[in-house]
């Protein structure tokens, strides 16, 4: 998938991909913070601070797109993002913001107006009715073509996997290195749970369940109803201290910087064939759910 700079009559958002027909799986992999691009009219002297665009880039899941963006090899489909989630976080709740005097503030929501000192990150505040806009270009259409797709897989297999596919921040994540979110339960079946688990695990890695803070975003709670609709949905964290050399106190600034960290590349080989494996088991296990 390569960088689409976004606008919003582009026919190109969001980023869908297809596997070949005759590979094609029920299972969607989401990429929900896979973008570093920003809002197309924004230029160096629309930010505060000239550091502060890098902040579309710190805020993309590190190198996700090295991990999950060529499943659609493996039979699934690829659904993505192109724009950073400073911008439009797809995997918050769409009134996930607040009001200040008026004027759209948020640290951490489904968009970031200010950093979390509270420093304004744009000269130009944000009004509710631009949000709107933002918000009808780049984030009802992702949730508009997820729900196409695992509507026509469901209909096609009586049954769809959805991966909500991430790569988590070294500083939060700290020592897990694979976290799997359900919802605690309430978004899949648990064997497709112990199978990714297992496959990682075969691989040499330690994996988690339902972590605070990693139990599953909006996505994975949206559209996970598997006893009424066989639809199964799991959010997959793999921490990126593990692809990558750069050690986690050094991560922020470097990426501070506009630097990118360099890959660890034997990791990076092990995690995409665990990926390979997962895509290639579930379909399976799914399908034995079903008997």
């Amino acid at each position: 998938m390569s960088p689409i700079v976004p606008t919003p009559s582009m026919p190109g958002f969001p980023l869908l991909t297809h596997p070949p027909h005759e590979a094609q799986v029920p299972i969607v992999v989401s990429v929900p913070h896979y973008g570093t691009q920003a809002l197309p009219h924004l230029t160096a002297a629309d930010y505060t601070e000239p550091w502060f665009m890098t902040f579309a880039y710190g805020f993309a899941d590190t190198f996700v797109g090295d991990l999950y963006a060529d499943l659609h090899e493996e039979g699934a489909t690829i659904l993505a993002t192109p724009l950073s989630r400073m911008f439009v976080d797809v995997n918050r709740r769409r009134n996930d913001f607040e009001h200040v005097d008026g004027l759209v503030h948020s640290r951490r929501g489904v968009v970031r107006t200010h950093t979390m000192r509270d420093v304004p990150i744009l000269t130009q505040p944000l009004h509710h009715d631009a949000l709107e806009e933002r918000l009808q270009a780049f984030y009802d259409p992702y949730y508009a073509t997820l729900s196409q797709e695992l509507a026509r897989l469901r209909a096609t297999y009586g049954h769809v996997l959805l991966l909500d596919s991430h790569t988590g921040s070294p500083r939060r994540m700290q020592d897990y290195q694979v976290i799997l979110g359900t919802s605690h339960g309430k978004t899949s079946h648990g064997d497709l749970v112990e199978t990714i688990a297992a496959i990682f695990t075969a691989h040499g890695f330690e994996v988690h369940h339902n972590i605070s803070g990693y139990a599953g975003g909006n996505i994975v709670r949206t559209y996970g109803e598997p006893e009424s609709r066989q639809v199964h949905a799991i959010q997959i964290e793999i921490n990126a201290a593990l692809i990558m050399t750069t050690s986690r106190q050094d991560f922020i600034a470097q990426v501070s910087r506009g630097e990118i960290p360099v890959k660890a590349e034997d990791t990076m080989a092990r995690l995409r064939v665990c990926l390979r494996e997962v895509i290639a088991t579930l379909p399976g296990v799914l399908a034995a759910l079903q008997r």
